[in-house]
């Protein structure tokens, strides 16, 4: 009898509507959730890759082994680094070299690329980069004198997994085994050390230990993740997570508006066959059994059909996105599939409950009178609640985040605004003289019903806003990964020239048709006090290291200005916008630096914008000319 029921009512548009509008729900969820998925498994197996671990501990002194003991109890692997300058030697001939000593579980992820392949630094022998064997005048397999020790160069270092991109590394890199650094004697007191311990195990241990971990950091010490890591690769993992997050959102939201506007059509074109059938004798038990049986079954068929269009919509998104993407994504997990099966049960009951209530509550007397309509769960008040419930839902699927909360506002203001701007069309309308019969009695009708009307305008320009959000987004996210990295980004970085040395380097350039940028100074110094206060180095990595100063006549191009005045004069600088909302500086704060000769004071007088990502010498502050004069620089 259900099924009977069903193949009647499937031949009618207004049901095939509900199927589709539920269908595509799923299909775009499916589609949606398996690329989000897909690529965040990607990002995160990229980001170990490129950290060499899944969390990494960065400090200035050894770490407590009681910190690593409790890793180990917790199920996670550790692998420790130390990093240093020091003089290598090849007979007479000296160069400085920034050694990187590690264990023999490095790395833990990602691939370490050398010549010949497949090497490691083991006890007795370095991996050296091909920089410094050039320097050296050596090749592979000859000795290297590093300290008080003499080892074996093995081969060359191209590339290491956690290396990331670093244009002012002076020193060239030389690779070699925790083992060896008490021989070669270069670790004294005053000795200015890094120490970065890798973690890696499964998301639950390394939940449990990064909320163990972070009270017990002290000044010089940072716990480091994709998500909080200030690089590249930590920014475009937000960006990408924030993107995903947002469409996610959007998509459903947009599926609530379509099933809600199709349900409430079907559900009112059954009125009259309801009141039919009670008229005719049907109970209420048999009306329940035949309507939420095909409801069922609607259901189990857009699960179906939705699934099915669900993969055919993923392999065409994988296709125009495939100039951003990496070559290889993971195979997405069960979760798309339950989201997607979960979010149709969940909205068709959200919006489809009170229409059935209603078709359920028709009276026979509809038979005789048209207009005799079951008043049962008024909108005025089951719109509030089922927003309120869907508020709820998403809040507790996104995690509260402000986005959402604006996003929900945007969308509130906007669907008001078209409503009432819709509902005084009608009113205009009816006013005028509109000749058409039909046109003017639909007018009528839509007038009748205000709250309906408004509800169904409010739902419409929803759809067609979040549709054209989706759109403008997708073109937006193509065109910030395309750009992300200028076409006109240098190839080359040329450090460690002296003054002196600059007209040699320019002729040389210009004979060859090289156009260079900006020829940068750079002081190394770091920011000691903040307003005449010690800075506390909690605050900000940037206070833990040594910082990267220049000074400048001409603004970069690549610098926008967004507050103050350039350019700065003589005991003023130029600070990086995020850096000062970081540490809670403005402009008329004063900073004091530490060199390598004297301390000395700026005051800030303009902030400037700087994307990190563009591949161009940035700068967190930039002085004036003759600022830095007293300093030692390149």
């Amino acid at each position: 009898m259900i099924w009977r029921w069903f193949w009647r009512e499937w031949r009618s548009p207004s049901l095939l509507i509900v199927w589709l509008a539920l269908t595509l729900a799923v299909a775009c969820v499916l589609a949606l959730g398996s690329i989000s998925d897909r690529m965040e498994k990607g990002l995160s197996q990229q980001s170990r890759d490129f950290m060499a671990g899944d969390r990494t501990l960065r400090s200035s002194a050894p770490a407590p082994e009681a910190w690593l003991n409790k890793a180990r109890d917790e199920g996670l692997s550790v692998s420790r680094q130390l990093s240093f300058m020091t003089m290598t030697f090849a007979d007479q001939t000296p160069q400085l070299a920034d050694v990187k000593a590690v264990d023999d579980a490095y790395p833990m992820f990602g691939t370490l690329q050398t010549d010949p392949p497949g090497l490691k630094p083991q006890a007795g022998t370095v991996l050296a980069a091909p920089r410094l064997l050039a320097l050296l005048n050596l090749k592979v397999g000859d000795n290297v004198d590093v300290g008080d020790t003499t080892l074996r160069i093995a081969g060359e270092v191209i590339q290491e997994p956690d290396g990331g991109f670093n244009p002012f590394q002076t020193a060239p890199r030389l690779l070699m085994n925790l083992a060896d650094v008490d021989k070669t004697g270069a670790i004294q007191p005053g000795s200015r050390l890094s120490w970065r311990y890798k973690f890696s195990g499964d998301p639950a241990p390394l939940a449990r230990y990064d909320s163990w971990i972070q009270p017990q950091l002290k000044a010089g010490e940072r716990w480091i993740s994709v998500e909080n890591s200030e690089d590249a690769l930590g920014r475009s993992m937000q960006r990408a997570q924030q993107f995903l997050l947002l469409s996610a959102l959007l998509t459903l939201m947009l599926a609530i508006a379509a099933v809600a506007v199709a349900m409430s059509h079907y559900c009112r074109s059954r009125y009259d066959l309801v009141a039919v059938l009670k008229t005719l004798g049907a109970t209420r038990n048999a009306l329940q059994r035949l309507i939420i049986g095909q409801w069922l079954a609607v259901l189990l068929l857009a699960a179906v059909a939705g699934s099915v269009l669900g993969q055919g919509i993923e392999v065409i998104l994988l296709a125009m996105l495939k100039p951003v993407l990496p070559a290889a994504l993971p195979a997405a997990s069960f979760w798309p599939w339950l989201w997607a099966i979960g979010a149709m049960f969940v909205i068709s009951l959200l919006v489809g409950l009170r229409p059935y209530r209603l078709l359920m509550a028709t009276q026979p007397l509809r038979v005789l009178r048209r207009d005799a309509v079951a008043n049962v769960w008024p909108l005025r008040i089951y719109l509030p609640a089922m927003a309120l419930v869907v508020v709820g839902l998403l809040a507790l699927l996104m995690g509260g985040s402000k986005m959402l909360w604006a996003l929900l506002a945007g969308v509130v203001m906007l669907a008001l605004l078209l409503s009432l701007l819709g509902w005084g069309t009608l009113l205009l309308l009816r006013k005028l003289l509109v000749r058409n019969l039909a046109m003017r009695l639909a007018i009528n009708r839509l007038l009748r019903q205000p709250v309906m009307t408004l509800s169904q305008l409010a739902a419409f320009s929803l759809s067609f806003m979040l549709l054209a959000l989706l759109l403008v987004m997708r073109g937006d996210l193509l065109d910030r990964w395309q750009q992300q990295l200028p076409p006109d980004a240098p190839n080359y970085f040329l450090l460690n020239m002296t003054q002196e040395q600059v007209p040699q380097v320019r002729e040389f350039l210009n004979q060859h048709h090289v156009k260079p940028e900006s020829y940068y100074p750079i002081v190394r110094a770091r920011l000691t006090e903040l307003n005449g206060k010690e800075a506390d180095p909690k605050m900000d990595n940037a206070l833990n290291r040594e910082l990267n100063l220049t000074w400048q006549s001409e603004r970069p191009d690549h610098n926008p200005l967004l507050a103050g005045t350039w350019p700065p004069k003589a005991g003023e600088v130029s600070m990086e916008v995020e850096l000062a909302d970081r540490l809670g500086l403005k402009i008329g704060d004063t900073l004091t630096f530490s060199g390598d000769t004297q301390q000395f004071s700026a005051k800030v007088t303009s902030l400037r914008k700087v994307d990190w990502e563009s591949l161009r010498p940035n700068f967190f502050f930039i002085f004036p000319p003759g600022a830095l004069d007293q300093q030692p620089q390149t």
